[in-house]
């Protein structure tokens, strides 16, 4: 049985965008190649209907293609930004887990970020670690599917890079114990 992550997935909205520029850019290429004749060349400019000439022709494809290239592009843009940021958190997680000082941290709490879906604001843990000398550390997660307190047994791992604590990532599902949701 896999473990389902705990972190709030946000890779599916790349997908939709990325999809629906796709199925935007589709008709944009296609009426590109699409052969026209006199026949079948029906363009109007002011309500005015335009004859079949190449200028026409040209000036039908370069307005369709901006009709909808322009949406497609704009909604790949996007679909690719957050795809890329998505991927980017992971990379990172995975490199300061690698790379990066563990802390050990108690005082755990849930917080509620600004994000809201289906009216509920999203959860997050937060935890604080405390230096020999005093200094107090307080460290957000990322977003939540649900209170994981009850399987952390009051303590969670927090990675950070040695010389800058402030790049630090709140590993929750690796200091869980084995959870498995049905």
């Amino acid at each position: 049985m896999r473990k389902k992550s705990i972190y709030v997935n946000y890779s599916w909205v790349s997908y939709l965008l990325g999809g629906m520029g796709v199925v935007f850019f589709i008709p944009a290429v296609i009426m590109q190649v699409v052969t026209f004749s006199p026949d079948n060349f029906n363009f109007t400019l002011n309500g005015v209907r335009q004859p079949y000439t190449e200028e026409n022709l040209r000036i039908f494809r370069r307005i369709f293609l901006f009709a909808f290239g322009t949406p497609a592009l704009i909604l790949i843009i996007i679909g690719t930004t957050i795809f890329i940021i998505q991927w980017r958190k992971k990379q990172r997680a995975e490199e300061l887990k690698q790379n990066g000082k563990m802390l050990v941290c108690q005082n755990l709490e849930i917080g509620y970020s600004s994000i809201q879906i289906n009216h509920q604001y999203q959860i997050l843990l937060t935890c604080s670690y405390t230096e020999k000398n005093g200094d107090v550390y307080l460290f957000k997660s990322r977003t939540l599917r649900y209170d994981p307190r009850p399987y952390l047994n009051g303590q969670v791992n927090v990675y950070h890079e040695r010389e800058n604590i402030k790049n630090y990532f709140v590993d929750v599902e690796g200091s869980m114990d084995n959870v498995y949701e049905v």
